[in-house]
């Protein structure tokens, strides 16, 4: 049946429309509807009037109007002239006065003519294309600005074409993104871009009255009041948010100017949903393909989110004993809503179908060069090295060292919080022969040039090695906390402890790593209240590996926990990794049970243990993971090393790991490219079920089977 080119829903949607005012209507009646709107000589030319009054582009004091956007080839171009506008405001008159002139040729010849050069035409035909995908990218009606289903900064041309004409603003609609406006706001010149285009938030939205309804409840208004952008609505589910950002991004006061800037795991800042005052959150957005995923997260941790050039660390610095406090009421990231969106344009910007399938590149040689071109690689260990007595350990231990002796930065990581620094250092450099000792940039990284090797090593492993343990007492110095119970196994974890000043702890085992035996009885009230009368002001439950690991230490910590609760004291549950299960090794091919014959043995996770005390506590309170691959792990690397963090630049860094859930993920939050070897965890069969999953958005960039394969 006709469609006029529309999708069904405009078509069927005028019909309904006639039938209402005459009772009955044809397709023929709607096409002949749609004729008489721009015919001159019909008795009610609506559209013909409406295209009169319009404009093309409008100016309203700093702020640019169009429907679709501007890039490079639209930014001052009119049909018809040879050279480009240089200014907003002549632009916008000559395009403006080049829309009346094809209007008015329209108007005196609206049908098909043979012309001089033997094609068909009538008046107006520049105008109609400069409407359509015809037009190609010098046109305003028609742009995508989203690359992915994402926002992406306008080009230094256009914002370079505003700022001459001091336009701080750009409103455009045409392309649907989620459920409020998308703002992106540009670090480098602080052009604040709006595109207010919401048709799409619902695609299940009630179709009884309008079929093409897509929007649901969702309604947002966008507001120009003097310096201010002034954004209000609801969403889907009947929550409000709301907005207002300064045309100068150093007047906006948070959460409020966290809208408009990406984070590091490619999601942008969309809105503020507004609760009570102390209950704002950040709605953040990330597209997949023709999905737009949105969810929603304190203010503190989008902070902590922030790419560094979005303002992370200056302006949007906050105190982590906040994140400690956000915890301890429950407010943690949760998925909201999945958006449809549908593909307008056509363009060269066209949404794929599949876009996870092309950020999973099988490795060959030729992705060497851009591998090569970091400057840090950040390493899992376990899966990724191996035996170096085997053939293909030993190439692992080669190319590891070949990074080295090109001047790069290693950094080792791991979840493992049984182990220090120092003697995971150790394991590295004397066990596995790894030349951690030979950076060329050591002794100016260390400044011990008169230190003893052993001060060296201390050195070394600070700036390397980065152990679970470690983190979660960084973690815990950063945020206040000097008491914690702590569940651990051996004397690593209290090193760690020791070395940033946390010496007041409660452990399930003494300075030396042996097992404190108060901790082995059996679960009874008697047994918990002992413990708890030794040590009543704990500050912090602090889960950490723990081969022996008993009902009555879950006990104890979640004893802790309901305490301080009843007392509107909160303490934080603080997880070394969410890990629900880990390897301890392999069964050997002459394994008394063939069918468990070179099987990998699972054991507990510490994730699991963590979650066996919330549990317990009935408290519905999620721990803070401070492993593999969370927001702290990530605040470490890239802190300043003069504020106690690694300086990592993890735009410029490769993750190489084995596991897609912390490894893969740590890169993908972070911005940085990876690596994923199978020869750990996972399994060519698993990554592929992974790229299967339209929602899949931690994937690696590169794909090999060891790291053996990565050089000759």
């Amino acid at each position: 049946h006709c469609t006029m080119g529309c999708q069904d829903t405009t078509f069927l949607t005028r019909k309904n429309e006639l039938a209402e005012m005459y009772q009955y209507a044809s397709d023929e009646d709607v096409l002949q509807s749609y004729m008489d709107s721009v015919d001159p000589q019909s008795s009610d030319p609506w559209m013909l009037e409406f295209l009169r009054m319009g404009k093309v582009a409008v100016i309203l004091g700093d702020t640019l109007f169009v429907h679709g956007g501007l890039q490079d080839e639209s930014a001052g171009y009119v049909p018809g002239r040879h050279e480009y506008c240089q200014t907003v405001q002549e632009w916008v008159q000559e395009l403006n006065a080049w829309k009346d002139r094809e209007l008015s040729a329209f108007e005196n010849s609206p049908r098909w003519y043979l012309g001089a050069d033997g094609r068909r035409t009538r008046g107006g035909a520049a105008l109609i294309e400069y409407g359509t995908p015809g037009a190609g990218k010098r046109t305003v009606i028609y742009y995508n600005p989203f690359v992915d289903g994402n926002p992406v900064q306008r080009s230094p041309q256009v914002q370079e074409f505003l700022r001459k004409s001091n336009i701080k603003r750009l409103i455009t609609g045409h392309q649907p993104h989620g459920q409020s406006p998308t703002v992106v706001r540009h670090p480098g010149t602080g052009l604040l871009a709006v595109t207010a285009d919401t048709s799409r938030s619902d695609s299940n939205g009630s179709k009884v009255v309008n079929p093409a309804n897509n929007r649901g409840h969702a309604l947002s208004i966008v507001r120009i009041q003097g310096p201010l952008l002034i954004v209000e609505g609801v969403l889907n589910d009947g929550r409000r948010h709301a907005f207002r950002l300064h045309r100068d991004p150093n007047v906006d006061d948070l959460p409020d100017a966290l809208v408009g800037r990406q984070l590091t795991d490619g999601s942008w800042v969309k809105t503020i949903v507004r609760g009570s005052s102390d209950d704002q959150h950040v709605m953040a957005a990330i597209g997949q393909g023709f999905n737009v995923i949105s969810q929603v997260m304190p203010a503190r941790q989008a902070c902590l989110r922030l790419k560094s050039e979005y303002g992370w660390g200056g302006a949007f610095a906050i105190k982590l004993a906040d994140v400690v406090s956000d915890a301890c009421m429950g407010h943690g990231v949760a998925v909201t809503s999945i958006e449809r969106l549908s593909n307008l344009d056509g363009d060269d910007h066209a949404v794929p179908t599949r876009p996870s399938l092309q950020r999973c590149v099988t490795w060959v040689p030729d992705h060497r060069v851009e591998f090569d071109a970091a400057d840090s690689y950040i390493f899992s260990f376990h899966g990724v090295v191996c035996d170096p007595e085997t053939e293909m350990g030993a190439k692992i231990i080669r190319n590891i060292n070949r990074l080295i002796a090109n001047n790069k930065r290693i950094v080792f990581i791991t979840n493992d919080s049984t182990m220090s620094r120092e003697t995971f250092f150790e394991r590295l450099t004397l066990k596995l022969g790894i030349n951690m000792m030979e950076t060329p940039t050591r002794l100016q990284q260390c400044q011990i040039e008169n230190s003893s090797e052993q001060d060296l090593k201390s050195c070394l492993s600070r700036l390397s090695v980065v152990t679970s343990c470690f983190t979660c007492a960084w973690f815990l110095k950063q945020a206040g906390i000097r008491r914690p119970f702590v569940i651990c196994q051996g004397k690593g974890f209290c090193e760690e402890l020791e070395n940033e000043g946390i010496r007041n702890y409660v452990a399930v085992v003494n300075p030396d790593g042996s097992r404190k035996p108060e901790f082995l009885k059996p679960v009874s009230k008697e047994n918990i209240t002992r413990i708890i009368e030794r040590a009543p002001d704990v500050d912090a439950i602090v889960v950490g590996w723990d081969h022996q690991l008993t009902a009555l230490t879950i006990a104890v910590a979640a004893q802790y926990i309901r305490r301080n609760d009843q007392r509107n004291k909160p303490i934080p549950i603080i997880s070394c990794s969410m890990d629900a299960a880990g390897v301890m090794g392999w069964t050997s091919s002459t394994y008394g049970a063939p069918l468990f014959q070179n099987r990998k043995i699972h054991t507990i996770g510490i994730g699991t243990m963590a979650h066996a005390i919330c549990g317990c506590t009935e408290l519905h309170r999620p721990p803070i993971d401070v492993g593999k691959p969370s927001e702290m792990l990530l605040e470490y690397l890239r802190s300043p090393t003069e504020q106690g963090g690694l300086g990592v630049d993890l735009a410029s860094a490769v993750v190489v790991g084995d596991n897609l859930k912390t490894d893969i993920r740590l890169a993908c939050q972070g911005g940085m490219r990876s690596l994923l070897v199978l020869s750990g965890v996972t399994s060519r069969e698993q990554l592929q079920r992974k790229e299967g999953d339209m929602e899949a958005n931690h994937l690696p960039t590169w794909v090999v089977d060891s790291f053996a394969d990565v050089y000759d």
